[in-house]
């Protein structure tokens, strides 16, 4: 009896992973990143990689960059590199934020400042508040190129704080 009983449970287990799967097959690139941040928020790292894959496989920049900051993380830095591209080719600022700081530390691609500072220019006109943040540190220890400002370095901070304080009042409505 108990072999039966395991036997209908493997199954009902793989006729359950199979509806799962056709399901997750049909869902369109945004549903499959919205379960993706729901797997994460609670911490299920694999389920949420699977739909970031997915998503970020039918082009979803969003979460291609998300994609590259988890493998970025991780240390794997060819992938993350490729989904950041991708991403900010879409005009994604996560996207090119990522790309900024990649070459503003030499993850994955030869070290230049340069370059870092232009794809964290291209998010800051995007709002971007990480590369706001960037912006900042930047100016204040006069890193990337830039002169020690602490004036700008202030502007910037101040400016990345009001984005904040405007996403935190939407998202609390």
């Amino acid at each position: 009896m108990n072999s039966i009983n395991t036997r209908l449970l493997a199954r009902c287990t793989l006729w359950m992973g199979a509806l799962f799967a056709a399901a997750s097959l049909h869902a369109g690139p945004a549903e499959d990143y919205a379960k993706a941040k729901e797997a994460l928020a609670v911490g299920d790292l694999t389920t949420g990689m699977t739909f970031l894959r997915q998503a970020a496989t039918q082009n979803h920049a969003k979460a291609q960059a998300q994609l590259g900051d988890i493998l970025r993380s991780a240390e794997v830095s060819t992938e993350a590199i490729a989904m950041y591209q991708k991403s900010a080719a879409q005009g994604e600022p996560a996207g090119e934020f990522g790309l900024g700081r990649a070459y503003a530390d030499g993850f994955g691609v030869k070290q230049d400042p340069a370059v870092a500072l232009e794809w964290y220019r291209k998010a800051e006109q995007k709002n971007y508040p990480p590369a706001l943040d960037a912006l900042a540190r930047a100016y204040r220890g006069g890193a990337l190129g830039l002169p020690k400002d602490p004036v700008k370095a202030r502007e910037y901070e101040e400016r990345a704080a009001r984005l904040a304080t405007t996403a935190a009042g939407g998202a609390s409505r």
